[in-house]
């Protein structure tokens, strides 16, 4: 059965027939571990046990759910649900099982630079330019971690994000991550799915997929790894995205033992108000669109390292 809508799978017949197997939603934020998930219950999960929704695309996506549910198999066999783009709601298809959610987190130094990587790669392989990491550090939403939770874990509307104050913002996200099955660091998604294997029949042990290795593949690029910047660039990124750091350092050793866990009063952070912020964001935004596509690589690794013209490396 292919449903676009969890009403779909809502009523009195579904909650009859429920069950007694728990139903897992496994909440992926981007650059944490959710792809070596993804790959190892799709290659090992029992046909029609596990869907990863995707996100929806076209004009419908400003009027329904940011998640589309096309191709996904009836609900009363699945046992576990995975994706970026899934939302609370979807967890009405549940009826009546035990929801366990899962979520891994990352701190907002190594996350950003492993997004920075990934996305520099994907550009230049797809025939872009590489730009700085000040640039693309520019671009990014701050606390991304954080806002990516409340808009797609928690559907919030953007227009709300704007006027949400960051002690909301902080208590909402606590409040879902306190109704997590399963929360923690990134690197502990070995332990994770060790937890889930038995209920879901796949191996307790998976290959790790995604992790970056294009050191040396690209004449006119080199990654960046955290020993590459400053002590104040470290600085002004865990500042800068205060939400994010709390939130890691709050919940990175949770795993099982998540009612153990007693999440800190919330604190003002440095940094602009979100806002300002969005607006600054979006300059650096149109200079990344222009920079991936005309702008010069060896300048670019210039800024990025700091050099004069005459230091830049040669670059071809």
């Amino acid at each position: 059965m292919l449903m676009e809508s969890s009403s779909a799978f809502q009523g009195e017949a579904l909650r009859q027939n429920a069950s007694s197997e728990p139903l897992y939603f496994l909440y992926h934020v981007p650059k944490c571990a959710g792809r070596t998930i993804d790959r190892h219950l799709g290659t090992f999960a029992p046909e029609g046990s596990y869907y990863r929704s995707r996100k929806r695309k076209g004009p419908t996506r400003f009027f329904r759910t940011r998640y589309s549910l096309a191709g996904m198999p009836h609900p009363a066999g699945l046992k576990a649900i995975s994706g970026h783009y899934i939302g609370t709601s979807l967890e009405n298809v549940a009826g009546g099982r035990d929801v366990r959610r899962t979520v891994l987190l990352r701190d907002p130094v190594s996350h950003f630079v492993s997004y920075y990587n990934f996305r520099m790669a994907r550009y230049i392989r797809g025939g872009g330019l590489p730009y700085s990491f000040e640039l693309a550090y520019g671009a990014t939403r701050r606390n991304f971690v954080t806002h990516f939770i409340l808009r797609n874990f928690l559907e919030t509307p953007n227009a709300k994000l704007m006027v949400m104050s960051d002690a909301e913002k902080w208590e909402r996200v606590n409040a879902f991550l306190a109704g997590c099955w399963f929360v923690g660091d990134y690197s502990r998604c070995s332990e994770l799915i060790a937890s889930i294997a038995p209920d879901l029949k796949v191996p307790g042990t998976a290959t790790p997929e995604n992790i970056f290795s294009g050191a040396g593949e690209f004449a006119d690029w080199r990654p960046v790894y955290l020993g590459d910047l400053t002590a104040a660039q470290l600085s002004r990124i865990r500042e800068e995205n205060h939400l994010d750091q709390r939130l890691w350092e709050t919940w990175r050793d949770a795993g099982r033992d998540v009612d153990s866990i007693l999440p800190v009063p919330y604190e003002q952070g440095a940094g602009q108000n979100f806002p300002t912020a969005e607006a600054s964001r979006l300059i650096y935004q149109t200079r990344r669109r222009i920079a991936r596509r005309w702008s010069s690589p060896e300048r670019q690794m210039a800024s990025l390292f700091g050099w004069d013209d005459d230091d830049a490396p040669q670059l071809g």
